[in-house]
C-alpha cells in the first residue's frame, strides 16, 4: 500500500484559489525563478518555498553574513593605516629590514612655533650650516679638475699632500706681511716632530732693532704652527725653515735634474689649503737674470701663491720649484735644491763660485741664428755671453758681449747643468780645496779670434745671516 502523498502548505490551506490577475502579477515577479537561478540548496519539486529550504536559506544567509563579518575585520587595519597616513602624512616603506621599516619624512611636515633667538646662536647656526654646505659642495677649481682627469693622477698627488705646506705671516708693526706661498718638506723627523721646509724668498734690508720676522706655516690639517727661519740664500732666493708637528709629514720622492720638454705638474695651496695642481710642460727656452743662469720655464700658469711648490713629473717625482708664478711660470732644478740644502746641512753654509755673466745656451736659440753660427764660424754648440758684469775677472781676460764660450771641463750642455757643476765646485771649496780654475774657449764671432782663457776662481760663501735680512 503506497503512502499517501503530501500536500503543500498552499495546497492544504483552505484559502481562495488565486485569480487570473494575480497570477499574471506573480509570474512577472517570478521569485521562485529568482531563488531557483541565484540558490544552489535544495528546494522543492514545485519550486515553491517550504520548511526545509527555508532553513537552508537561513543557515546560509548567516554564513554569508559571518564572511562578510570576517572581511571587514580583516580590513579595517590596512583602513586604519591608510587613514593614519592621510592624517600625518608619514608613509612606510615595503620590507622586512630595519631599514626599509623606517618611515619616511613628512611630506608636509608641521609647522613649529617660532622661538626668537638670541643674535649670536643665529650666526653660530648660519656659520655651521655654511661650513657644512661648503664641505659637501666642495670642488676643485676647474684648472686643478682638468690637470687631474683620473683616478691615477688624483692619488698621485694625494700622495704629496702630507709633503706641501703653506707659508705666511701675520703683519708687522710697520704693516708689511709676507706674501702667502707653498713650501714642501725636505727633511723630517719621526721622533723629534721637526721637519725643515724650503720655499722661496725675496728680501728686503730690515732695521736693525727689527726683530725676526714671525712666520706662520700652514699644515695639510689645516692647523697652524710656528715657523723658525734658520737660513736664508739670496743668489737662489731660497730659505730654510723649521717646524714642530704633531701631524706626521712626509719627504716627498725626488727625481733627477729636470729635463727640456719634460711633462709636468705644478704644485700648490691655495688660501684654503686646498691642493691646487696645473699641468704644463718644460719649454725649450732658457734665460737668465743678475748672473743666475739656472732659470727653467713651464707653458702652464701657475697662481699666486705657488711660488715655492714643487713641480713633479709624471711618476710623481719632485724634479723642479716655481720660482715665479705667472704665465711662463719660473722654476728651478731639483738638482739645484738638493745640492744647497745638502751643502747647508754639512756646513751651514753656501759656497759658489763669482761667475758674473749672463748665457744663453746656443742649441735653444732660433734656427737664423745658429745656421749663422754654423756657416760662418762652423759653432754648433756653446752658450753666446748676453752681458757680463763692469770691470770683473772675465772682463778683464777679455771676453765681451756676444761671445760664444766653450766649458773646456765636461761640465754639461744646459744652463741649468752649469749651475750643478759650479755649485760642485763650492763643495769642493768648503771641503778644503781653495784654489781652482775654469778652462773657458772663447770664439769672437765679430772677427776670426778663438782664445782659451783660465780664470782664477773666486767664491762666495753664504751663511744665511737671519739678523740682517728678512723675508717679503
Amino acid at each position: 500500500m503506497s503512502p499517501k502523498r503530501r500536500k503543500s502548505v498552499a495546497a492544504s490551506s483552505g484559502g481562495p484559489k488565486s485569480s487570473p490577475a494575480a497570477r499574471s502579477t506573480r509570474s512577472k515577479s517570478k521569485p521562485d525563478s529568482d531563488l531557483a537561478e541565484h540558490d544552489d540548496g535544495p528546494r522543492s519539486s514545485s519550486g515553491r518555498l517550504t520548511r526545509s529550504r527555508a532553513k537552508v536559506l537561513k543557515e546560509s544567509a548567516g554564513v554569508s553574513s559571518s564572511k562578510k563579518k570576517r572581511r571587514i575585520e580583516e580590513e579595517s587595519p590596512a583602513t586604519t593605516t591608510a587613514t593614519a597616513t592621510a592624517t600625518t602624512g608619514v608613509m612606510h616603506r615595503e620590507g622586512h629590514g630595519a631599514l626599509a621599516s623606517r618611515p619616511l619624512p613628512p611630506i608636509h611636515p608641521p609647522t613649529t612655533p617660532r622661538v626668537r633667538k638670541s643674535s649670536r646662536i643665529v650666526r653660530l647656526e648660519v656659520d655651521r650650516l655654511q661650513k657644512l654646505t661648503l664641505r659637501r659642495d666642495k670642488k676643485d677649481d676647474p684648472s686643478t679638475a682638468a690637470a687631474l682627469p683620473t683616478p691615477s693622477d688624483k692619488n698621485m698627488v694625494l700622495g704629496m699632500s702630507r709633503s706641501i705646506v703653506r707659508v705666511s705671516s701675520p703683519p708687522s708693526s710697520e704693516g708689511k706681511l709676507i706674501s702667502p706661498r707653498t713650501g714642501f718638506v725636505i727633511s723630517w723627523d719621526r721622533a723629534t716632530k721637526r721637519a725643515m721646509i724650503v720655499t722661496l724668498s725675496t728680501y728686503f734690508k730690515k732695521k736693525p732693532h727689527e726683530p725676526q720676522p714671525e712666520l706662520q706655516v700652514h699644515l695639510p690639517d689645516k692647523s697652524i704652527v710656528q715657523g723658525r727661519l734658520i737660513f736664508m740664500n739670496r743668489h737662489y732666493n731660497l730659505s730654510i725653515l723649521e717646524i714642530t708637528s704633531d701631524l706626521p709629514l712626509q719627504v716627498p720622492a725626488f727625481g733627477s735634474a729636470s729635463k727640456y720638454g719634460q711633462k709636468i705638474l705644478a704644485l700648490s695651496r691655495d688660501e684654503n689649503m686646498s691642493l691646487v695642481a696645473r699641468r704644463g710642460a718644460i719649454t725649450w727656452s732658457d734665460g737668465s737674470f743678475m748672473w743666475r743662469n739656472h732659470y727653467m720655464f713651464v707653458d702652464c700658469d701657475v697662481p699666486e701663491g705657488g711660488v715655492g711648490g714643487p713641480v713633479v713629473d709624471s711618476c710623481g717625482s719632485s724634479i723642479a720649484m716655481v720660482h715665479r708664478a705667472g704665465p711662463g711660470a719660473v722654476i728651478i732644478s731639483i738638482s739645484i735644491i738638493c745640492t744647497f740644502f745638502e751643502m747647508w746641512k754639512q756646513f751651514s753654509c753656501v759656497a759658489r763660485p763669482v761667475f758674473d755673466v749672463d748665457l744663453r745656451s746656443v742649441e735653444l736659440a732660433g734656427v737664423s741664428l745658429r745656421e749663422e753660427l754654423s756657416v760662418k764660424h762652423n759653432i754648433n754648440g756653446g752658450f753666446m755671453v748676453k752681458r757680463i758684469a763692469d770691470d770683473s775677472a772675465l772682463e778683464h781676460l777679455g771676453v765681451r758681449r756676444g761671445d760664444v764660450i766653450f766649458f773646456e771641463d765636461e761640465c754639461g750642455t744646459s744652463l741649468p747643468e752649469i749651475e750643478d757643476y759650479l755649485l760642485s765646485l763650492g763643495w769642493r771649496y768648503l771641503q778644503g780645496m781653495k784654489s781652482m780654475v775654469l778652462k773657458l774657449l772663447v770664439h769672437d764671432i765679430e772677427g776670426p779670434c778663438k782664445e782659451t782663457i783660465t780664470l782664477p776662481l773666486e767664491f762666495s760663501v753664504d751663511s744665511g745671516k737671519v739678523a740682517r735680512w728678512r723675508m717679503a
